[in-house]
């Protein structure tokens, strides 16, 4: 066949022929690519800088690996990521830097190299074991994060401005005493009140409803009667340890790891210690040598240091778990024997050792199990993420899910009429597969006859979801719930007829009758509240009782629902705050209130920056890259 068109190529047909191609070649593929060189990824700009859609995508994906760890493991779907604001956050956050870095470069500010250089040698994450700074941890942990030393410094040396600036602009705003002290006198103040309880036996039975006062009541409540939104699923899931059970792992490979892992089965020799510490060699001496004649541990330390005999026990220890003198004393000795005055900067030690374990090696046959669990965790860790790129592909390709399920070996799970909490129609909780709240976001997430994309499960594994069937939210018919519809006519009659009686007692106080005389004569309970401040606490004083109180003048009435009937209460007396903790009230209150003004007055200076270096963001870029 290639060498009758290689006969032919020079034929004026076929020239014609690689003519059409060529042209059609580029008008539509890969006349793409020069049609699209230079095609602007602007998704914002601030002044005169811009913020391309590369730059947005790793801030999102920076979000989202917070969200993950936060979430344990949760994969969120674009989609998500915008409903849940991620890319908006993330947007506005490269906004504000941006006009941060603007405002910096014409205010001129910058930090020299020995401020960048000493904020680098004072991080934690850069000291080793002695609390030093570590060159060699600094570039390995630069390394990592795939940056350069000038990289690193530069960036560090940008933040760091920008804090600076930020700091500046809120330093030193607080507010003032007397707008503290008042509303510190207000907020604290505490009020008491007489209170007298109209229980749900005061009104009568409400009997029952005709069928126009249940039609009624069940069509003003139908959220009451909902069944959520409920989706039949199945979850195909591709687990680590699936994968790992269906390898045999080679007796000389197990062998081969407890060798490279002999530490980790290995103990070494330990000691039961107690010890005596004295603050001077004299003492010290003399403790020695009672220790010498005979006398009991316990009692030497508590003749010679006052020690309690609880507080010389130091466990066990290993030589290397030890300062290196009194490791060395202490493990030259036999059970029973003390060491010798031993002076280091704490004072005088003499340490005694009352039980030696030796050291041990769990043998191969005893952690070969565990060896063969691990490894084999281990092998089938390539062959999980060589599996999941092929169901991607498969997903990607249209494969059907049953077909996925079957060509990959994945675990199914089959989930008939589910909500989104995970429950069934009957609002009974159902077992979920591994994974199930990710999978369950999945699910609700993708639309009904749709294979959703690869989610991940952490370390765990991969899932995909099949969603089969969605059944929308609907009211249950009320010949269903009609029991249901009935009881909450009678509860909401009961608590009219209450709150009627209850109004009916408040005004009656408020013509001058007293609430104590009131209430005994319908046996009601009474009882006067401890001091309330805004925040309420008191159990049998419910929080909107207590919101009224704070609103009524002094033997001003109130009522409001309780627990079990209606509360009527008078104002008796407004107690000023407690001055024993007034000065600690107003410090916090002050602290909260310049935090509050530092966020306004941050707010406004936002606000002044895009004022003078404009910001516009293209809604149509954004919903591209997302």
């Amino acid at each position: 066949m290639l060498q009758a068109i290689r006969s032919k190529a020079s034929s004026f047909v076929v020239k014609l022929l690689f003519g059409i191609l060529v042209v059609s070649f580029g008008i539509w593929g890969i006349g793409d690519i020069f049609r699209n060189r230079g095609t602007d990824t602007t998704v914002a700009t601030v002044g005169g800088k811009k913020i391309d859609a590369q730059e947005l995508n790793q801030e999102v994906r920076r979000e989202a690996e917070r969200l993950r760890a936060a979430m344990r493991g949760a994969t969120l779907e674009p989609e998500q990521l915008k409903q849940f604001g991620i890319v908006d956050t993330s947007l506005q956050r490269l906004i504000n830097r941006d006009l941060i870095d603007l405002e910096i470069d014409h205010l001129q500010l910058a930090l020299g190299d020995d401020t960048v250089r000493q904020a680098i040698v004072a991080n934690p994450a850069f000291h080793n074991q002695t609390g030093q700074f570590d060159r060699v941890l600094y570039k390995q942990l630069i390394a990592n994060q795939r940056m350069s030393e000038a990289q690193f410094e530069r960036q560090l040396r940008d933040d760091m401005v920008r804090v600076e600036l930020n700091a500046a602009i809120g330093d030193g705003v607080t507010p003032p005493p007397e707008l503290v002290d008042t509303l510190y006198k207000s907020r604290a103040e505490r009020r008491v009140a007489d209170v007298a309880v109209v229980p749900a036996t005061a009104v009568p039975e409400p009997g029952m409803p005709d069928d126009a006062d249940v039609t009624k009541t069940y069509e003003q409540h139908q959220d009451q009667f909902r069944v959520p939104e409920l989706r039949s699923f199945g979850a195909g899931l591709l687990l680590l340890d699936d994968i790992a059970a269906g390898i045999t792992v080679p007796e000389e490979k197990l062998r081969e790891e407890y060798q490279a892992r002999i530490s980790e089965f290995h103990m070494p020799e330990q000691r039961h210690l107690q010890q005596l510490l004295l603050s001077d060699e004299a003492k010290a001496k003399e403790a020695a040598d009672a220790l010498a004649g005979g006398k009991d541990f316990a009692q030497v330390a508590q003749e010679y240091a006052g020690a309690a005999p609880d507080s010389l026990d130091l466990g066990f220890a290993t030589r290397a778990e030890m300062p290196a003198a009194l490791g060395d004393a202490a493990f030259a000795l036999k059970p029973g024997e003390v060491t010798k005055p031993i002076e280091d900067s704490f004072g005088w030690h003499i340490v005694r050792v009352s039980e030696v374990k030796p050291e041990e090696t769990e043998p191969f046959d005893a952690v070969k199990e565990k060896l063969a669990k691990d490894v084999a965790r281990d092998m089938a860790g390539d062959q999980l993420a060589k599996q999941a790129n092929q169901v991607e592909d498969a997903i990607a390709g249209g494969t059907p899910f049953a077909e996925i399920v079957q060509r990959f070996g994945l675990k199914l799970s089959k989930l008939e009429n589910v909500d989104a909490g995970g429950r069934n129609a009957e609002g009974t909780p159902v077992e979920l597969p591994q994974g199930g709240d990710a999978i369950l976001r999945t699910a609700f997430s993708t639309a009904a006859g749709q294979v959703s994309q690869l989610g991940e499960l952490g370390e765990n594994g991969y899932y995909v979801v099949d969603v089969e069937k969605v059944t929308p939210s609907t009211v249950k018919p009320l010949d269903e719930v009609r029991a249901q519809v009935v009881e909450l006519w009678q509860q909401e009659t009961r608590d009219a007829a209450l709150a009627s009686l209850a109004k009916e007692i408040a005004g009656q106080v408020g013509e001058g009758k007293g609430l104590a005389d009131l209430a005994k004569a319908r046996s009601f309970q009474t009882f006067t509240t401890q001091p309330l401040p805004r925040s309420g606490g008191d159990p049998k004083v419910p929080p909107v009782l207590v919101a009224r109180l704070f609103e009524a003048k002094p033997g001003g009435v109130v009522s409001a629902k309780g627990t079990d009937g209606y509360l009527v209460a008078q104002l008796k007396d407004i107690l000023p705050p407690d001055t024993s903790t007034q000065a600690v009230g107003t410090a916090r209150l002050s602290q909260q209130l310049g935090a509050q003004m530092q966020d306004d007055l941050l707010r406004q200076y936002d606000q002044a920056l895009r004022d003078r270096y404009p910001v516009s963001i293209d809604q149509a870029a954004v919903a591209r890259a997302f």
